[in-house]
């Protein structure tokens, strides 16, 4: 049953579609070079011959040596941190990936996460699910008895290009009738800006680690896949029987970049749909009604409505005049905050 919805969902979007202290010196030191020092600055003595000048001992302990980096094995082809191959993606999706798993390190029987390969071999994917019995979503899934209750992250990057690079998170909740549903599906699709590196996965300390197209990194609970730290953040699902009064999934954007998210129950968002645009972080100072670098625009000004829906603009230059004459402001420029991923580890 598992498979066959996953095959099922898969089907309805292709369709529709991370020194110690030194004492006094009692003997001369040579001639002060032209370079600063630091810790003090030296004085001539009688002789001429510079020396440094005395201080009291210190009763200072040694600073505290600085914690070395998380040294973290990137050996997967997903977890590999890479930059886009091409710009533009084919207007036609091409079904010929395969989906495999990573098991969990506990049990054979568990699944880290599975990711989209082509037949050449090269990922283009990559996705996992909270199946539930947590903060986020506390009732379990149980496939057998229909209860389907999950909250699915997809990653997705077609031909490794950086068109279409996007994450698309889904809500599996059931309707008044306690029945799951397609056409219940709570779905947003979520666009990250500067498009500077492919999406990657990599299993660290009981996380799963997942470097976003800026460079930022999000953190999961590797057993759980309840978002637990970076630049994301999310609220439980939404479990409200009235279809009508359900939310999207509550995905918090707390980055440096722009992000574009588009929302629908049951199908693409990217069709016939509205999409917000912001920019990093709503300030905290915005008053409640204003823009504050918000800018909302109809999805068909971003994704072509036919076909496998790419996104219009291949290259962040395009993207970018499209900001500002359309929303007032534009990407932000390639600094020390998008470099995250730059530094293989």
């Amino acid at each position: 049953m598992k498979t066959s919805l996953r095959v099922i969902t898969g089907a309805l979007f292709c369709a529709s579609l991370s020194l110690p202290l030194s004492g006094c010196r009692s003997t001369p030191l040579p001639p002060p070079s032209s370079e600063s020092t630091e810790g003090g600055q030296a004085e001539p003595s009688q002789d001429g011959v510079s020396t440094e000048s005395a201080a009291p001992p210190s009763t200072a302990s040694p600073p505290a040596s600085k914690p070395q980096a998380e040294i973290i094995a990137r050996y997967l082809p997903e977890s590999r941190v890479g930059k886009p191959e091409k710009d533009p993606a084919a207007p036609r999706v091409a079904y010929n990936t395969m989906l495999h798993s990573r098991a969990g390190e506990r049990s054979l029987a568990t699944t880290r996460w599975q990711y989209r390969m082509t037949r050449q071999g090269h990922v283009v994917g990559f996705e996992f699910s909270n199946h539930g019995g947590n903060r986020i979503l506390p009732p379990r899934r149980d496939a057998i008895r229909n209860q389907l209750f999950t909250r699915d992250f997809q990653f997705r990057f077609d031909e490794r290009a950086r068109q279409d690079i996007h994450l698309l998170v889904a809500d599996w909740a059931p309707s008044r009738d306690r029945t799951f549903r397609l056409s219940e599906i709570m779905n947003s699709v979520i666009f990250f800006f500067p498009r500077i590196f492919l999406p990657a996965i990599v299993d660290s300390q009981h996380r799963n680690i997942v470097t976003l197209p800026t460079g930022e990194e999000v953190q999961f609970d590797s057993a759980t896949h309840q978002i637990v730290g970076g630049v994301l953040s999310e609220s439980p699902v939404d479990l409200n029987p009235d279809r009508a009064a359900r939310k999207y999934p509550g995905i918090e954007y707390h980055g440096k970049g722009v992000m574009i998210r588009a929302n629908a129950r049951g199908t693409d968002p990217r069709i016939g749909t509205t999409a917000l645009i912001t920019a990093g972080t709503r300030p905290q100072t915005c008053d409640k009604g204003a823009d504050c670098s918000r800018c909302e625009v109809a999805a068909k000004d971003l994704w072509d409505q036919t076909g496998a829906a790419r996104f219009r603009f291949a290259t962040d230059m395009e993207f970018d005049r499209f900001l500002l004459a359309r929303c007032g402001f534009g990407l932000p420029k390639i600094a020390a905050e998008f470099s995250v991923a730059t530094q293989q580890r």
